[in-house]
């Protein structure tokens, strides 16, 4: 069977559906060209342009395949910092997107959180085998199995279930019913992971004073749902008595992106400013935790820029929330001996 071949409508069609704009005369004469001489089909003009420099700064390299190198033993690169395209993208990024079973540099925001939060308990040697660790709001995701597959022994704990169903969050898909959502992806054998991971309903704003002694712990963008930017705070502070010393912390949280003054600061979804994380970061500093420096760097790229809005896309670095345009934020906290 012959393949179907392009026309210069379908030139047009994939700038708009690829680049997002009607092809320049210069691009359209080439293509034109193209199709006289080479006869492509519709899906080789379409790789063209996904090849180009253009395609690859408004939406990353979202056709790059590899899966990146594992990181250096050792070499601590990440600050409290924001998500952005050209992290998801480096190596060491990509290779934990592939162990995670996910695409590597997606550029989804909630997958730079769980590399962000790998990352930078590996670069601190966090996740060396016997390690204990504590998830917090752990809902489906997959980083407690991940933990587990490395030998570290984690109690994973979310919201009762009355209080999820009421949230929404169990209709969305978004709370551990049990410990088998946790390893939904198979990344730990079954039987390592019973034996390493228990679970535990556990409210952040009132954490259980038998949990102790861990060697790390963290959070995936939960701290922004515990009604005002007051409560979030008091969870990140009252969380650090959890560690043993030495034991490190990383949460991600919301960022506000347009405004250091106005933003959302109670309610289900809260957005945390600048000032509200460099607040907190004294905060902790003045108890005696050590706090990375902060990164507020955003991006330059297109994909960078674009602002995800209902029905979302995969391009999902920032979005709206109310009126302001937020991305993650990761934080990075240590407990001194």
């Amino acid at each position: 069977m012959s393949k179907l071949k392009a026309t210069p409508e379908d030139v047009r069609y994939a700038y708009r559906l690829l680049l997002g704009r009607e092809p320049d005369q210069e691009g359209l004469r080439h293509y034109r060209e193209v199709v006289a001489r080479q006869v492509p089909s519709p899906e080789d003009i379409a790789k063209s342009l996904m090849d180009s420099t253009e395609f690859r700064e408004r939406h990353g390299v979202l056709t790059q395949a590899d899966c990146g190198h594992p990181p250096r033993p050792g070499e601590v690169t990440l600050s409290c910092q924001a998500c952005t395209k050209a992290q998801l993208e480096s190596p060491v990024f990509r290779h934990w997107a592939s162990a995670l079973r996910e695409k590597p540099a997606g550029l989804h925001r909630k997958l730079w959180e769980w590399c962000f939060i790998v990352q930078a308990l590996y670069e601190r040697g966090k996740l060396d085998g016997g390690a204990r660790g504590l998830g917090f709001a752990v809902g489906t995701e997959p980083l407690s199995s991940l933990f587990a597959l490395r030998g570290c022994s984690i109690v994973a704990s979310d919201i009762g279930l009355d209080i999820a169903r009421d949230a929404g969050w169990v209709d969305t898909n978004q709370h551990a019913l049990g410990l088998a959502q946790l390893n939904r992806k198979g990344l730990c054998p079954a039987k390592e992971f019973e034996a390493r991971v228990s679970f535990r309903e556990v409210d952040m704003r009132a954490i259980p004073e038998d949990l102790r002694g861990f060697d790390f712990l963290w959070s995936s963008c939960a701290l922004e749902h515990l009604g005002s930017i007051g409560h979030g705070m008091d969870f990140v502070v009252n969380a650090m008595n959890c560690l043993a010393p030495g034991g490190v912390a990383v949460h991600t949280t919301e960022l506000n992106c347009e405004s250091d003054e106005h933003t959302i600061e109670t309610g289900g979804s809260v957005i945390y400013r600048k000032r509200d994380l460099l607040e907190l970061a004294a905060r902790l500093e003045r108890e005696g935790y050590l706090v990375e420096p902060m990164n507020f760097e955003l991006g330059d790229s297109e994909a960078d820029r674009h602002v995800d809005e209902p029905p979302y896309t995969s391009l999902h670095l920032k979005l709206r929330i109310g009126s302001f345009a937020s991305t993650s934020f990761g934080l990075i906290i240590t407990k001194r001996n």
